[in-house]
């Protein structure tokens, strides 16, 4: 049987895989991306192909890098870590403010390996820098505009108090809601980011018909609390979290049904509203920063078949360039 390999626009048989590893090794850094929104089923296509080909997983999800939070980010289960090699988890407490630049450096190990890993995610800032490049942001950009427009409230307040603290922390407590006051901050001063020319990244993503995209948040939300996402709230309730990490989707609202603000049915409607707009701005952005190839998924398919389609497109246009 003839195997995937890595750095072609073809498929090697197992005899070639050594030379194309090292040629690989030769060139600049690349990885296979799988985008999508939350909850259509990459991260499983992922673990999938990784666990077939051997090599790593890199988690493109910004709320995966905190300690202690694993239920409500949907992070892989011990067992799944065990099988695959990940990268970008549990990489600071969630006490601690966090940004795309230090994710950059955490996960750069995962090209000291073999093969290309797999990156995997729906934060649309984390693959772009990864693909275009990570340098300092310079004011009155309009494509920046662009990509600061994009991104979550949540994203906006901790990229400001990274990167322009002293003005941040003069805000208001209703300016810090506000995301035109965010990104004029952030426009005006300090370091952001800006992303240099480069080739335009091929990636693969996944979709699914809006009314089943739905159907699937509520089920995972239900798991979730089935799971013990109140236990896990409650455990990290008297620590002093990070903006991005108290104001997380699914956390807030457990720690708000703790506090006796919302019923557990309250907390888990809230949940499934905010995630649903996350989805939504998720493809919002790939649909308008990236250049995808979009693989419907439909009902009933399995994750193997949607792993198949995935690997043949990844084989028509092989890996794209990292560019930090």
């Amino acid at each position: 049987m003839r195997q995937f390999v890595w750095v072609r626009f073809c498929i090697f048989g197992a005899n070639e895989q050594k030379s194309a590893h090292r040629r690989h090794r030769m060139h600049k850094p690349t990885a296979f991306f799988l985008v999508g929104p939350t909850a259509s089923g990459k991260s499983a296509v992922a673990h999938l192909l990784a666990a077939k080909w051997g090599c790593s997983v890199v988690s493109a999800d910004s709320m995966n890098v905190y300690q202690g939070m694993d239920i409500g980010t949907a992070k892989p289960t011990l067992t799944e870590r065990k099988q695959v090699v990940y990268h970008g988890l549990d990489v600071v407490g969630p006490t601690e403010a966090f940004h795309v630049a230090a994710w950059v450096q955490a996960i750069q190990p995962a090209w000291s390996e073999a093969s290309p890993p797999l990156v995997c995610g729906g934060t649309g800032l984390y693959v772009k820098c990864l693909t275009e490049g990570l340098n300092s942001f310079a004011p009155e950009d309009r494509a920046q505009r662009s990509v600061w427009e994009m991104q979550s409230l949540e994203t906006l307040q901790v990229e400001a108090e990274q990167h322009v603290p002293e003005g941040y922390a003069a805000l208001t407590a209703d300016d810090r809601q506000n995301p035109r006051r965010l990104i004029r901050l952030l426009e005006r001063g300090g370091n952001g980011v800006q992303w240099e020319e480069g080739l335009r990244v091929k990636l693969v993503g996944l979709q699914i018909e809006r009314k089943r995209l739905h159907q699937r948040i509520q089920d995972r939300v239900e798991q979730m609390y089935a799971a013990g996402l109140l236990d896990e709230a409650a455990s990290l309730n008297s620590l002093d979290l990070s903006l991005t990490a108290r104001q997380a989707i699914g956390y807030a609202e457990a720690m708000a049904c703790l506090a006796g603000d919302y019923t557990q049915a309250e907390a888990v409607e809230r949940t499934v509203i905010r995630t649903r707009q996350l989805a939504k701005r998720q493809m919002t952005w790939f649909r308008n920063q990236m250049d995808v190839e979009w693989i419907e998924v439909e009902a009933d398919t399995t994750v193997a078949k949607v792993a198949d389609a995935v690997e043949a497109a990844w084989a028509r246009i092989g890996a794209g360039e990292v560019q930090c």
